[in-house]
């Protein structure tokens, strides 16, 4: 979602191309955060850190579409969502890790991989449609609602992933 439609949002505001790839570079660079986040998770544990990176991208996600109107508001909001998700980046694949067995990995990453390329594809297919009928901010409200609802499925993270 962010790197379709945050470039989107910031032409949609005047801002040009330049600026939203600035953007986009900008709130990837986030990733480089993945250490901190790794230590993080080995210290509290997945299921919370997902549950406030969830939280936290959902939220200011939606903002992102509260504050469409205003242009540099939602761009902070914007960078914020990109920072916050780079939490669920950075040890979201843990559980799939610790989840399949040694022997296993081989067969299963052709099963994650499939669910990687319908998760990135998907999105895309349903605002489309969103898009046919609402304006450019109800795909940040759809996308923020959705990610805050996923702060309700972190409570089936077993408990011995920590």
């Amino acid at each position: 979602m962010f790197f379709i439609y945050s470039p989107i949002y910031c032409v949609q505001a005047g801002l040009g191309a330049e600026f939203a790839g600035a953007i986009l570079s900008i709130g990837s660079a986030a990733v480089l955060l993945t250490p901190l986040f790794g230590m993080i998770g080995a210290r509290i544990g997945v299921r919370p850190l997902l549950a406030v990176g969830y939280g936290a991208t959902g939220v200011a996600t939606i903002l992102v579409g509260v504050f469409a109107s205003t242009t540099w508001a939602g761009i902070g909001f914007l960078l914020t969502a990109a920072a916050c998700a780079a939490i669920i980046d950075a040890v979201g694949n843990a559980l799939f890790l610790r989840a399949a067995r040694a022997r296993e990995r081989a067969e299963m990453t052709a099963v994650f991989m499939t669910f990687r390329e319908v998760a990135t594809l998907g999105p895309p297919g349903i605002f489309a449609v969103v898009l046919n009928a609402f304006a450019l901010p109800a795909v940040f409200a759809i996308s923020g609602a959705s990610m805050v609802l996923m702060v309700f499925f972190t409570r089936y993270i077993p408990k011995r992933f920590r």
